[in-house]
């Protein structure tokens, strides 16, 4: 992803305590990313920041609307969206930023940029099925149905002779068991 200075927070100038920033994201920010599951949106994030000597603690709440691609027909369509994340960052020798909620900068880093971060945290809002408004009321309708299965006639034969042809070994565990009681 190709940096973007207007989602850059200068760190290095800040004093300690709780620093608020405000970023606005369009069509703009889901155009450098190949494959992506957002077709385009628009919205607002705000960073409540709060610089502690130690670490930096950072409170996204991002508010907007995106554009995703109906599962089932195709269509593109509105998906609201009000997302509230929390990401930890403290400093440290070298930059990893392996898990989701800490993120390892450098003690010399003089700026963080939360580009990527409203990325990632919009495309996990994305529903697992991207339904169109439009065909909700008939996936709630499938969810209710009962599932037919097939059974033939002979299903209850069938399960009586296998309780017949129970293994000897286990016939006689059950009737150590029987014993029991």
């Amino acid at each position: 992803m190709k940096e973007n200075r207007q989602y850059r927070i200068d760190i290095y100038g800040l004093k300690l305590g709780i620093h608020e920033f405000d970023f606005e994201f369009d069509r703009k920010l889901f155009e450098n990313i190949e494959d992506s599951v957002i077709e385009s949106g628009h919205g607002k994030c705000s960073v409540t920041l709060d610089k502690k000597e130690t670490l930096i603690s950072m409170n996204f709440k991002i508010e907007g609307v995106i554009e995703l691609i109906c599962d089932r027909s195709l269509e593109p369509f509105d998906y609201p969206i009000d997302i509230e994340e929390n990401l930890i960052v403290k400093y440290g020798e070298e930059l990893d930023d392996s898990r989701d909620d800490l993120l390892v900068i450098s003690n010399t880093q003089e700026s963080i940029n939360v580009e990527s971060n409203i990325y990632e945290y919009l495309t996990i809002a994305v529903p697992m099925k991207r339904i169109h408004p439009d065909f909700q009321d008939e996936e709630d309708d499938d969810e209710n149905e009962v599932a037919l299965v097939y059974t033939s006639e002979n299903a209850e034969a069938d399960e009586k002779e296998d309780d017949d042809a129970i293994d000897p070994r286990w016939a006689a565990l059950k009737n150590i068991k029987d014993l029991k009681n």
